[in-house]
Protein backbone atom coordinates (compact mmCIF):
# COMPACT_ATOMS: atom_id res chain seq x y z
CA UNK A 1 0.00 0.00 0.00
CA UNK A 2 1.21 3.41 -0.91
CA UNK A 3 0.91 7.03 1.07
CA UNK A 4 1.14 9.95 -0.72
CA UNK A 5 1.13 12.88 1.60
CA UNK A 6 -0.04 16.19 0.71
CA UNK A 7 -0.33 19.90 2.73
CA UNK A 8 -3.70 20.90 0.62
CA UNK A 9 -6.05 18.80 -1.51
CA UNK A 10 -8.74 20.17 -4.44
CA UNK A 11 -10.96 18.01 -5.78
CA UNK A 12 -11.85 18.22 -10.04
CA UNK A 13 -14.26 21.02 -10.20
CA UNK A 14 -13.37 23.10 -6.62
CA UNK A 15 -11.87 25.90 -7.08
CA UNK A 16 -10.83 26.02 -3.52
CA UNK A 17 -8.53 24.10 -2.13
CA UNK A 18 -9.15 22.31 1.80
CA UNK A 19 -6.22 20.78 4.08
CA UNK A 20 -6.17 17.36 3.88
CA UNK A 21 -6.55 16.77 7.57
CA UNK A 22 -9.64 18.65 7.20
CA UNK A 23 -11.91 16.24 5.81
CA UNK A 24 -15.24 18.78 6.45
CA UNK A 25 -15.55 21.46 4.35
CA UNK A 26 -16.27 24.04 7.27
CA UNK A 27 -16.39 23.17 10.58
CA UNK A 28 -16.11 25.74 13.82
CA UNK A 29 -16.47 25.83 17.51
CA UNK A 30 -17.84 29.27 18.91
CA UNK A 31 -19.74 31.08 21.31
CA UNK A 32 -22.85 32.21 21.49
CA UNK A 33 -22.96 34.08 24.67
CA UNK A 34 -20.37 36.36 24.43
CA UNK A 35 -20.43 40.39 22.71
CA UNK A 36 -19.04 39.73 18.84
CA UNK A 37 -19.44 35.51 19.20
CA UNK A 38 -16.00 34.90 19.05
CA UNK A 39 -14.45 31.62 17.43
CA UNK A 40 -12.42 29.39 19.33
CA UNK A 41 -11.08 27.48 15.98
CA UNK A 42 -12.46 27.01 12.66
CA UNK A 43 -11.82 26.19 9.13
CA UNK A 44 -12.89 27.60 6.09
CA UNK A 45 -14.99 29.99 8.35
CA UNK A 46 -14.90 33.84 7.78
CA UNK A 47 -16.75 35.05 10.38
CA UNK A 48 -20.20 34.77 13.05
CA UNK A 49 -22.82 37.15 12.79
CA UNK A 50 -25.13 37.66 15.58
CA UNK A 51 -29.05 37.26 13.94
CA UNK A 52 -30.75 37.16 17.11
CA UNK A 53 -31.26 34.72 20.77
CA UNK A 54 -30.11 31.49 19.28
CA UNK A 55 -28.97 32.12 16.47
CA UNK A 56 -25.83 33.11 14.37
CA UNK A 57 -24.84 33.18 10.84
CA UNK A 58 -21.47 31.57 10.06
CA UNK A 59 -20.09 33.17 6.92
CA UNK A 60 -17.99 30.71 4.95
CA UNK A 61 -14.42 32.00 3.13
CA UNK A 62 -14.88 29.40 0.58
CA UNK A 63 -18.43 29.08 -1.03
CA UNK A 64 -20.01 25.72 -0.69
CA UNK A 65 -21.23 24.37 -4.37
CA UNK A 66 -24.69 24.63 -4.11
CA UNK A 67 -26.97 25.01 -0.74
CA UNK A 68 -27.80 21.12 -0.41
CA UNK A 69 -24.83 20.44 1.82
CA UNK A 70 -25.41 18.51 5.01
CA UNK A 71 -25.06 20.25 7.98
CA UNK A 72 -24.80 19.13 11.65
CA UNK A 73 -24.99 21.68 14.92
CA UNK A 74 -24.57 20.97 18.18
CA UNK A 75 -25.09 22.83 21.06
CA UNK A 76 -24.03 22.33 24.60
CA UNK A 77 -24.86 23.44 28.08
CA UNK A 78 -22.08 22.06 30.07
CA UNK A 79 -20.91 24.89 32.05
CA UNK A 80 -23.96 27.26 31.31
CA UNK A 81 -25.86 29.01 34.32
CA UNK A 82 -28.79 28.86 35.43
CA UNK A 83 -29.21 25.33 32.57
CA UNK A 84 -28.76 22.11 34.01
CA UNK A 85 -26.48 20.97 31.46
CA UNK A 86 -26.75 18.44 28.69
CA UNK A 87 -27.58 19.26 25.21
CA UNK A 88 -29.61 22.04 23.51
CA UNK A 89 -31.74 20.91 20.17
CA UNK A 90 -29.35 22.84 17.60
CA UNK A 91 -30.91 22.99 14.03
CA UNK A 92 -30.44 25.27 10.40
CA UNK A 93 -31.64 28.12 10.35
CA UNK A 94 -33.30 28.42 7.47
CA UNK A 95 -36.65 30.32 7.97
CA UNK A 96 -34.75 33.57 7.27
CA UNK A 97 -32.96 32.13 4.48
CA UNK A 98 -29.72 31.65 6.39
CA UNK A 99 -28.26 28.88 4.86
CA UNK A 100 -26.77 29.57 1.12
CA UNK A 101 -23.56 28.54 -0.67
CA UNK A 102 -21.94 31.52 1.46
CA UNK A 103 -23.18 30.66 5.06
CA UNK A 104 -25.72 28.71 7.43
CA UNK A 105 -27.64 29.97 10.43
CA UNK A 106 -28.26 28.00 13.74
CA UNK A 107 -31.31 28.02 15.29
CA UNK A 108 -30.45 26.90 18.94
CA UNK A 109 -33.22 26.52 21.71
CA UNK A 110 -33.04 24.99 25.30
CA UNK A 111 -35.25 21.78 26.54
CA UNK A 112 -38.26 24.39 26.92
CA UNK A 113 -38.06 25.07 23.07
CA UNK A 114 -37.04 28.43 23.77
CA UNK A 115 -34.31 30.23 21.89
CA UNK A 116 -31.25 30.38 23.71
CA UNK A 117 -27.81 31.38 23.31
CA UNK A 118 -25.17 29.26 24.52
CA UNK A 119 -21.35 29.17 25.42
CA UNK A 120 -20.39 26.37 23.25
CA UNK A 121 -21.65 25.78 19.52
CA UNK A 122 -20.07 23.57 17.33
CA UNK A 123 -21.45 23.23 13.05
CA UNK A 124 -19.96 20.42 10.98
CA UNK A 125 -20.70 20.89 7.00
CA UNK A 126 -19.96 17.78 4.62
CA UNK A 127 -20.55 18.91 0.77
CA UNK A 128 -18.75 20.50 -2.36
CA UNK A 129 -16.78 23.64 -1.99
CA UNK A 130 -17.51 25.84 -5.13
Amino acid sequence: MSTITVTNIKATGETASRFATGVAAVWCSFDQDSSGHPIYDSVNVSSTTDGATGITVIVFTNNMANDDYADVICATAENESGFGGGMFSATSHVSGGQKTTSSVGTDCRDDASSRRDNHDTRVIIMGDLA
